[in-house]
């Protein structure tokens, strides 16, 4: 699924390529902090609610709260960097270089 989301990520990025829009994927700074490793970089299944943003029982998104979790409902935390992963792409946005940094007065 990262690799799909990647893709897509990247795609996006080279159509803005005009507009000084660069893209480096995050992949090698997330080396050894995926979903099943220690420490992880990026959250499994979160169950919610957890905030405003996430799903509720009474939303139109209901469907996202199952009947085996109680009262709770899938958070959109789930499957979203956590303070590791944040990290982690950072370091690959920062590899970029203050090139990648755009000044709207060029």
């Amino acid at each position: 699924m990262a690799h799909y989301f990647e893709d897509k990520q990247r795609d996006l990025a080279l159509s803005k390529t005009s507009a000084g829009v660069r893209y480096r994927s995050p992949q090698a700074a997330f080396e050894g902090k995926w979903i099943c490793d220690t420490p992880e970089g990026i959250n499994g299944v979160v169950a919610g609610p957890n905030g405003d943003g996430d799903f509720h029982h009474d939303d139109d998104a209901t469907q996202l709260c199952w009947w085996f979790w109680g009262d709770s409902c899938l958070s959109r935390e789930s499957y979203h960097p956590n303070k590791t992963g944040t990290t982690a792409d950072a370091q690959a946005f920062m590899t970029l270089g203050p090139a990648a940094i755009r000044q709207e007065d060029e």
